[in-house]
């Protein structure tokens, strides 16, 4: 498992790389929870430790959102940083995916293919169908857990890319 840093990183890296167009800090939001869904639907367990909760646009992680808020709508223009270790010393570094998991890379590759064309929007509206994890409790900030992502009937068991 992973931090949420390393896996929103590795999407900022392919958006700096030009593989994904215009990710904005809610594209961002929704291209991790669209990872987190599918990583669960096919391997039942979660990609990276945090917890959504339900914002007005749909699944949110507040960690993620209070690095990248300052952009709004605009493209996201760097990767997150943080503040690492256990000591006072200001110590920052920048979470990523090492290059040898080959695995998870490939997996973060599936996920833009199929997603990361998308707009904010369109990705957006996907998390309000009806049924979705996220219709469970509309924007009212309360946590959606792994398990009902896991079960949303709205996202396909597997996507072909």
């Amino acid at each position: 498992m992973y931090s949420a840093f390393s896996i929103a990183n590795a999407f900022i890296e392919r958006a700096l790389a030009r593989r994904i167009p215009d990710l904005s800090s809610m594209k961002l939001q929704k291209l991790m929870y669209f990872a987190q869904a599918h990583h669960l639907k096919r391997w039942g367990c979660p990609l990276f430790e945090d917890t959504f909760t339900r914002g007005r646009f749909g699944p949110t992680l507040p960690s993620i959102l209070h690095q990248v808020k300052a952009y709004g709508t605009r493209p996201i223009a760097q990767t997150i940083r943080a503040l690492s270790g256990d000591n006072d010393r200001d110590n920052w570094c920048t979470p990523t995916l090492p290059s040898k998991h080959v695995d998870a890379h490939h997996f973060i590759d599936q996920i833009t293919s199929r997603y990361g064309g998308c707009s904010a929007q369109a990705l957006s509206d996907l998390t309000h169908l009806p049924g979705s994890a996220w219709s469970h409790g509309g924007a009212d900030g309360s946590p959606i857990s792994n398990a009902m992502i896991r079960n949303d009937p709205t996202l396909p068991d597997e996507f072909n890319v």
